[in-house]
């Protein structure tokens, strides 16, 4: 149905949204058309069943407060959980970055040598050997391992490990 309204007119009209002037048009052109006039009932006595319809529906499937509140304690948990698995680095993640820091320093010092290295570091760090080497106790791991960089690296060396280490 077209009669110089919109659809968009037609919608904003039957929710009471549309501005005066648009409106003032609209009743005008309904006064003297029927078929806008059956058009505007039908679609008025629509909007109401359906929102007599959702008020029933909102009010049978509310939940209870204790529902509700086990429902919301459920997603925030989930949501902490989600934000520590991504806050901490796993320990694939940390076995990885270990391999990667042997790498940065193989060609300065060799390959055994940087293990060893990596090995001494975990050993004065909070982990004391390298398989306890976690998330928590990373930071003064890199820092130790870097300290032992700077003596067998130097201090170009030393930097690339600490930079390489980072999460």
């Amino acid at each position: 149905m077209n009669h110089g309204i919109s659809e968009k007119e037609w919608n904003d009209y039957l929710e009471g949204q549309l501005d005066d002037e648009s409106r003032d048009r609209v009743e005008a052109h309904m006064i003297g058309c029927l078929t806008c006039w059956t058009f505007h009932e039908q679609m008025a006595l629509m909007n109401h069943a359906l929102r007599r319809a959702g008020e029933e529906m909102r009010i049978s499937l509310a939940l209870q407060d204790e529902k509700l509140y086990d429902g919301m304690r459920g997603v925030f948990a989930r949501i902490q959980e989600m934000e520590q698995d991504a806050a901490a680095p796993s320990q694939n993640s940390i076995q990885q970055r270990l391999s990667e820091l042997a790498a940065v320093m193989a060609p300065m010092c060799g390959a055994l040598t940087a293990l060893e290295a990596l090995r001494a570091a975990a050993r004065v760090s909070p982990a004391h050997s390298l398989e306890r080497v976690n998330a928590d106790n990373w930071t003064p791991f890199l820092t130790s391992l870097t300290s032992i960089a700077t003596v067998m690296c130097g201090e170009t060396g030393a930097h690339l490990v600490w930079e390489s280490g980072q999460f």
